[in-house]
């Protein structure tokens, strides 16, 4: 009985030390890009230093006359301008960046797709290739989706449509309040079949659902104005 009774409470100690065990992978917070160069912007309220970390779920603000680029791996970033903000997603295999105001210009590589999110839109890059694009809110109820190389897809949850946005055209986007009080920001995550980690968290203010007018031309320069900050 003398050597049970110590047995015991050994065991039990152990059990106990195995459940305050956790695996890292199960409690850090998943890493979704690494900030690049840039000037003023800031995430979780601090300044956002080149070669910081951005995870799963952070905003990344820039103010007038600040910029940021964040890298994704694989040659794949994402652009901010002024006056812009973005929420960083990691979907799967997937970058995902949710533009909450402002415009990003993109680049998504055959190695690491980028797709932006606005309201219960998503716009995906051409599988495969190298694709550079710009999404940008032009007003609080318009927006612009323009491809400088490869082409974009851009699907609309509520209608189930899509719209195919070829190199060098831009299609102008018309935001609308979603009826019924459905969510303006469905989980974008494994619309395609995936179980990724759901992208969408309402926006402030919210991004609404989307109806899709017109084509144009779309400039040069959004490429240019990318490569200047690989």
């Amino acid at each position: 009985m003398g050597h049970k009774g110590a047995y015991i409470p050994r065991l039990l100690a152990a059990l106990l030390s195995g459940l305050l065990i956790v695996p890292s992978s199960l409690t850090a917070p998943q890493l979704a890009a690494v900030a690049g160069p840039g000037k003023d912007a800031t995430v979780r309220g601090a300044q956002l230093a080149q070669g910081a970390n951005v995870f799963n779920g952070d905003i990344v603000s820039v103010p007038d006359g600040g910029d940021s680029v964040l890298l994704f791996g694989n040659n794949a970033s994402a652009h901010l301008t002024g006056e812009s903000a973005v929420r960083v997603f990691r979907c799967e295999d997937n970058s995902v960046v949710q533009l909450l105001h402002g415009a990003v210009i993109f680049r998504s590589t055959p190695k690491q797709p980028v797709e932006v999110q606005l309201g219960d839109s998503i716009t995906k890059p051409d599988a495969g290739h190298e694709v550079i694009g710009m999404v940008s809110l032009s007003s609080p109820t318009t927006a612009n989706i323009a491809a400088q190389k490869g082409s974009l897809t851009v699907k609309t949850m509520h209608q189930g449509k899509l719209q195919l946005v070829r190199e060098g055209e831009m299609t102008e986007a018309r935001l609308t309040s979603p009826a019924n009080g459905a969510s303006p920001n469905p989980a974008m995550c494994g619309q395609s079949g995936g179980s990724g980690q759901p992208a969408a968290v309402p926006s402030q203010p919210s991004t609404n659902a989307w109806v899709l007018v017109g084509l144009g031309t779309t400039a040069l320069v959004i490429g240019l104005v990318l490569r200047g900050h690989q």
